[in-house]
């Protein structure tokens, strides 16, 4: 394609949530991308989003404050669009509980994390998948939504269990996760597969910087399947 033509597309990336996550989702989609056969960068905007660093922490571990969030990501969104982005995404799990507002507050595209897994997921022929998750993604319900729609049971952790997956977070958006939260994350993950999961989707994109480059087969890191995702949708474009 000659490269005029790349100007009329453009990915648009919500970031700031946490931000190791969103620059792991740039290099990612600037990898695929290249790895396509394309011959320029990606076409690609980032903007962070300005939520407080106490808002981010809450919605770890509770939905007290999950309004507050829309605003900031609306805002990013338009700003996106006005930018020349030609479709939008989001790295980050948890914000999704606004995907219906954020899809209306802008007239382009935008991806869904948890609409892709689900996708990917059924293309695997998986029955009951793990979901390791914030409060707020767990209580929200949205990968019940649409795992249940294309026949997927979900499953989550035991109470204990979802209290270490939010302190692991916590730590991971503090830029504090160590060895320990890598070794508590695989516990957790051994757990549940004990309990009958078919594999286990890191649904927070910040459990993926806990864990080893190369994943087990029967873990799905829903930032990667969402990078797949919309480099598959830009090169549609």
């Amino acid at each position: 394609m000659h490269f005029t033509n790349y100007m009329k597309r453009k990915l648009g990336v919500i970031g700031g949530l946490g931000t190791d996550t969103a620059a792991q989702f740039y290099i990612e989609s600037e990898r695929l991308w290249h790895a396509s056969g394309q011959k320029s960068h990606i076409p690609l905007m980032l903007e962070n989003s300005q939520s407080a660093f106490s808002l981010e922490q809450s919605l770890t571990c509770s939905m007290d404050r999950v309004d507050e969030l829309q605003d900031f990501l609306c805002a990013a969104a338009k700003n996106l669009e006005k930018g020349g982005s030609t479709i939008l995404a989001l790295p980050c799990n948890t914000a999704h509980v606004h995907i219906d507002a954020l899809r209306s507050s802008v007239n382009i595209p935008v991806l869904s994390i948890t609409e892709e897994v689900a996708k990917k997921l059924s293309k695997c022929n998986v029955k009951r998948a793990a979901i390791l998750c914030t409060a707020v993604t767990r209580h929200s319900g949205i990968y019940d939504k649409d795992c249940i729609a294309l026949g997927i049971k979900t499953i989550y952790p035991s109470e204990d269990d979802q209290k270490n997956i939010e302190q692991i977070i916590q730590r991971a958006l503090s830029w504090q996760n160590d060895k320990s939260d890598n070794e508590m994350l695989q516990a957790v993950i051994d757990r549940i597969i004990q309990k009958g999961a078919d594999v286990v989707v890191l649904a927070c994109t910040d459990l993926q910087l806990c864990m080893p480059k190369q994943l087990p087969a029967n873990v799905i890191d829903s930032m990667k399947t969402l990078s797949e995702a919309s480099i598959q949708r830009l090169l549609l474009m």
